[in-house]
């Protein structure tokens, strides 16, 4: 349920295109807005804390040197 408001202000050529989306979609300026915050905002405690997980991990794992993949295929056929 919706139960707050405010005051957007838009530029001419950010509101054209608003409300020519809007239209296409069948649907409100209101609610492209709504959806474009939810979408970018709402899961970005989230998306912090994986990244820090992410970084955590990375400092765990040291990796040297990158992988060769095909000496590693013929170690594996040898034994």
């Amino acid at each position: 349920m919706l139960t707050k408001r405010t005051n957007i202000i838009f530029d001419e050529a950010d509101w054209r295109m608003l409300a020519a989306l809007a239209q296409q979609q069948g649907t409100s300026v209101g609610h492209l807005v709504r959806q474009a915050v939810s979408q970018t905002y709402r899961d970005l405690p989230i998306k912090d804390e994986i990244k820090l997980a992410h970084q955590k991990i990375r400092s765990i794992r040291h990796v040297h040197s990158p992988i060769d993949y095909k000496e590693l295929i013929n170690y594996g056929r040898k034994h």
